[in-house]
């Protein structure tokens, strides 16, 4: 076997949990400078309710394109991980009063939209490992930004409803974690892709939760609709 390939898949895995751990995000820096009040846990859980719905879509999707080895049991994993825990977040919901998901509108809710749109892309576009690492990083993120979140809110006194803590507290979820480093392994070897594309697609699946942050922190984001001009526009 090619050693090539081998150390650049570790390499490959090193890098993005160096850069998981040292990712930071726009609602962790209002709740440290104590300006996260309820109207923010709102808009994160119908962004969070917006994302779970695509989420078990796209997942659903890589199954389809990936139905066998590894890599079928990572995409049918999240997406049976994710419809578990839709009950808790709608619990979350209630106890905020937070709007639905179907109030959000993509041309004023740009932010919120931002990882539905990456993990859309990925769907149907990235290969087994890039979409392997890249959900791998995300939630490893999530878990790590959103633990953090809570614990910062809860030691600045804020009042977070019960079910938040819930919610939020939870780890990201270990073996699925380490079946994506497997897949990742695996695939990168019998490829033999040393290019990069999939520490890429990572980046982009990152990026599109930085914009998940943003919305929660209450940053608005330029309207894609409303920068086309009007004559171009359906």
């Amino acid at each position: 076997m090619d050693a090539g390939p081998v150390s650049f898949a570790e390499q490959l895995l090193a890098e993005q949990g160096k850069i998981v751990r040292q990712r930071d995000n726009a609602l962790l820096c209002l709740a440290r400078d104590g300006q996260v009040g309820q109207e923010h846990l709102c808009r994160m859980v119908q962004a969070d309710q917006l994302c779970l719905e695509t989420e078990t879509v796209a997942y659903a999707i890589l199954l389809a394109r990936f139905p066998s080895g590894l890599a079928a049991d990572l995409f049918a994993g999240l997406n049976a991980a994710l419809r578990s825990v839709k009950p808790s977040l709608d619990r979350c919901a209630r106890a905020l009063s937070s709007p639905p998901a179907s109030a959000l509108d993509a041309s004023v809710d740009s932010n919120a939209f931002a990882f539905p749109r990456a993990v859309s892309w990925m769907c149907l576009h990235a290969g087994p490992a890039a979409a392997a690492l890249a959900l791998r990083s995300d939630f490893a993120a999530y878990a790590r930004e959103s633990g953090e979140l809570l614990r910062t809110l809860i030691s600045s006194g804020v009042e977070v409803p019960e079910e938040i803590r819930d919610h939020y507290s939870s780890p990201a979820p270990a073996e699925l974690l380490d079946l994506a480093a497997a897949v990742v392994r695996e695939e990168v070897v019998r490829e033999g892709d040393t290019s990069g594309h999939a520490a890429s697609v990572a980046s982009m699946l990152l990026a599109g939760l930085d914009g998940f942050w943003r919305f929660a922190a209450g940053e608005r984001a330029p309207s894609a609709v409303a920068a086309v001009p009007r004559s171009q526009q359906g």
